[in-house]
């Protein structure tokens, strides 16, 4: 008996069909997941993008106010070399003898009451005392100061003794003495003073002590001294002065002390 025939072609079509379907199914899910990246959840892009913007402003005033706070605790701090300072909560001081400084240091502590700076090489004060507004003494004798320019001391308020001996002032101008008027001491002899503007001085109100000692003046505009209604003591040895300044004097009520001696003065008029 001969075995039935087995039909095996549509078993052969039937995989090469599944084969043949199969290819283009993996290439296109391949395809697909290639193309296919995965992206951020639109609620942390949000987020992430206020954040930023929140932040940018708030840096900017954390890293100013460091800034600021670094640059404080440096002044406060801060102390040249060849000086010696002394802070305390009443009374801050610095002591700038014989440093070879060129200008009036700006670092120190903006609350220093007593700055010394004897016998240095500073010639002029332009845009240095601002910065100490509560100093109430400042020795500058001995420097090589040959203007006080206009202004320069507008800014203490608080300033009682002034010593500026031993410089080169030549002239007096306008306003050189502007905003000191607590000031008691004076001191501006040794110097070369030969002229002094009329308002110099005008804002020496409370001024105890004028000290004009070996200067080379000849003469002074009337009004000088107008506004000098505490003048007690003032001294004018060893001047050029060829007469006696009697219109000057004439304001100074609270006067108990004059010094004129060693200038050119010949005689004393009656209405002297």
């Amino acid at each position: 008996m001969v075995a039935p025939t087995v039909c095996t072609s549509p078993v052969r079509w039937t995989k090469t069909k599944a084969t043949n379907n199969a290819k283009p199914t993996t290439n296109t899910k391949m395809k697909q997941i290639h193309h296919k990246r995965p992206q951020p959840p639109k609620r942390a892009k949000i987020l992430t993008t206020s954040w930023t913007r929140l932040s940018q402003p708030t840096t900017a005033l954390l890293l100013g106010t460091l800034i600021l706070l670094s640059l404080q605790a440096q002044t406060q701090a801060f102390c040249p070399s060849k000086c010696q300072c002394l802070s305390g909560e009443a009374n801050s001081r610095a002591y700038c003898v014989d440093a070879a400084l060129e200008d009036v240091p700006i670092q120190l502590n903006p609350e220093t009451k007593y700055i010394n700076l004897t016998r240095n090489k500073i010639r002029n004060l332009e845009f240095t005392l601002p910065f100490y507004m509560k100093l109430e003494v400042l020795d500058l004798s001995q420097n090589i100061i040959d203007t006080l320019g206009s202004k320069n001391f507008e800014f203490q308020k608080d300033m009682r003794t002034l010593n500026l001996s031993r410089n080169s002032v030549s002239a007096l101008q306008k306003d050189a003495f502007r905003g000191l008027s607590n000031l008691l001491v004076l001191d501006l002899s040794f110097n070369r003073i030969e002229v002094a503007d009329a308002s110099a001085m005008s804002d020496l109100t409370s001024l105890i002590k004028l000290d004009l000692t070996n200067n080379n003046i000849v003469s002074l505009e009337d009004n000088c001294f107008h506004n000098m209604i505490s003048l007690e003591i003032l001294k004018f040895k060893n001047n050029q002065l060829l007469d006696v300044p009697s219109n000057n004097l004439q304001h100074l009520h609270a006067l108990k002390s004059l010094d004129l001696s060693d200038n050119l003065v010949e005689y004393v008029r009656n209405d002297s």
